[in-house]
């Protein structure tokens, strides 16, 4: 709250939140907005040129290599989730993905509002189309963690009548401090830009991107692009556990290795995939890859 009035930010705090578990209150902001995102981003493609099946194998300077194509440009925003090209920017280090869970269901419970726990290992709540939709059960990539079977335990007690209708998982990329990496893929890379490492807030990270990298292209000035500088200070403790992480990875004897760096892969039964969490690339039990950095598909 301090921090929120700090930067004048209407905010207000609330002592008892109407949730179905025990809580030290919660920070409430008013008139906040729910997205449909696939509504959402038919909106803002329309009108766009997008040229889909044209994986890009390499970047040679501002030059993109794929099976059949080769894609030259003036300005190249690398907008791949997470950031493919390991000679630039340190980002196999400044990097990490989690997997989170969601399960919808009906007649769970109606909690009025959206929320969201300060615990990175919390719960999240909210409402669509007459159903619960309850998120968590979040882990490291590659790493064991709660997923589905979390959600559906706490599910089972809160809600005993709920009907579990559907449920999915999504994987975003972490910083080291939490904030976004917005701007030049390295300082050594003028024409090349990135956007990257949301930390679960894509959606409006993407349109913090959007704005920052409009103006960088166009070569004017924004007020925030410091913030948001991918070249900005690594020192943080996260970046030694990202270092670690990959260091055990790489020493672990294992026949199934990630053809991005060569990390063990740890198969993921909840989801039936081979998953790296080094880096975070997964692939199908077949060898098909699913997330990047990874660039081609795992030889079984």
């Amino acid at each position: 709250m301090e921090a929120l009035e700090k930067i004048g930010c209407p905010a207000s705090f609330c002592e008892t939140p109407t949730l179905p578990l025990k809580t030290a209150g919660a920070v409430r902001f008013e008139n906040q907005a729910q997205f449909n995102p696939l509504k959402f981003i038919n909106a803002v493609c329309r009108d766009l040129n997008i040229y889909e099946n044209t994986f890009v194998r390499e970047m040679i300077g501002n030059t993109a290599k794929t099976d059949r194509y080769t894609i030259k440009a003036k300005k190249v925003i690398v907008a791949t989730h997470f950031p493919f090209i390991n000679k630039h920017g340190f980002y196999p280090l400044k990097l990490y993905q989690e997997r989170s869970y969601v399960l919808a269901l009906k007649h769970g419970y109606e909690p009025n509002g959206m929320y969201v726990d300060e615990s990175g290992s919390g719960l999240s709540f909210r409402n669509y189309d007459g159903m619960l939709l309850l998120g968590g059960g979040g882990h490291r990539t590659g790493k064991n963690g709660g997923n589905w079977e979390e959600l559906r335990a706490f599910a089972s007690k809160a809600f005993p009548t709920a009907e579990e209708k559907y449920h999915w998982a999504a994987q975003d990329c972490m910083s080291l401090d939490g904030i976004p990496y917005i701007g030049h893929y390295s300082s050594n890379t003028p024409d090349l830009y990135v956007a990257s490492g949301f930390n679960k807030w894509g959606m409006t990270g993407a349109m913090t991107a959007a704005m920052i990298l409009n103006d960088m292209v166009r070569e004017r000035k924004n007020e925030h692009a410091e913030i948001f500088d991918p070249s900005r200070c690594m020192l943080h403790p996260q970046l030694a556990l990202n270092a670690c992480e990959s260091a055990a990875n790489l020493l672990t004897i294992s026949t199934k290795r990630c053809p991005h760096l060569g990390c063990a892969l740890h198969w993921n039964s909840a989801e039936r995939s081979w998953d790296c969490s080094c880096h975070g690339s997964r692939f199908e039990e077949t060898g098909e890859v699913i997330n990047n950095p990874a660039n081609g598909n795992l030889k079984l």
